[in-house]
């Protein structure tokens, strides 16, 4: 039986990798031997969690201030991860906010700065990893994974999900997009799809939410697949949801 493929010493940025799920994402890499970009709007947070990367797993992890609503922000996100470590191997598209509240009460001003983060972040990091990750070695069979993390609402809208939904459906189609351009090349593209987890930005709480743990050890899984297997996403209900 062959092993699982190893992800030490392998490259990744983590967008929103200062709390939440990216926080335990980077955590996660971290512990696997991936060297990682902390990238986030806080400074001082992507600092304080790269140093605790460097002093708990002895990686090589640095921190980057990032606004992934902006577009320079992100070109420059990748290219100065590659100028620092030579190759780009992972890209998790974490960073985003909620936008909640009716369609008609919504205005234009909230529709768009979600989807500048939510959306426009996520296409512009993974355009730039695509083009960065086409670079590496044709001999891995796997040239690069880009994680997009999405949710249940990127499948399904409801009354006051409106605007994150539609930032959300549309990571589903970017990502099947990068999955089909990306076979060719060995870039894999594949969509988390949580349920409700316990995080700064959901305020949930409480054993019937999804913790931040339970999309990383996700992650790891995706990561480690052999270069036959091909998803696209994989969801993550919860038990206590109706």
């Amino acid at each position: 039986m062959q092993s699982m493929n190893s992800l030490d010493g392998k490259v990744a940025v983590v967008t929103g990798g200062n709390s939440g799920i990216g926080r335990a994402i980077a955590e996660a890499l971290a512990a696997a031997g991936v060297r990682v970009m902390v990238a986030g709007r806080r400074e001082e947070a992507n600092r304080r969690v790269a140093g605790e990367l460097r002093e708990k797993h002895g990686v090589d992890a640095e921190a980057m201030t990032t606004d992934v609503a902006i577009e320079s922000d992100c070109v420059s996100l990748i290219a100065q991860t590659r100028e620092r470590y030579g190759r780009l191997d992972i890209l998790i598209n974490n960073a985003g906010i909620g936008g909640w509240g009716s369609i008609a009460e919504t205005s234009t001003e909230d529709f768009d700065r979600v989807l500048k983060t939510n959306l426009y972040g996520a296409f512009w990091c993974a355009r730039e990893a695509f083009r960065a990750m086409s670079k590496n070695p044709e001999k891995d069979r796997i040239r690069g994974s880009i994680v997009n993390i999405s949710s249940i609402a990127g499948k399904e809208a409801w009354s006051g999900t409106g605007t994150y939904s539609v930032s959300k459906f549309g990571m589903m189609a970017l990502t099947q997009s990068l999955a089909d351009e990306g076979k060719s090349l060995g870039i894999r593209a594949t969509a988390v799809r949580p349920a409700l987890v316990v995080t700064p930005m959901t305020g949930a709480s409480g054993s019937e939410a999804l913790l931040p743990e339970d999309i990383a050890e996700t992650v790891l899984y995706l990561l480690r697949l052999s270069p036959a297997a091909w998803p696209t996403e994989i969801a993550l209900p919860r038990r206590g949801a109706e």
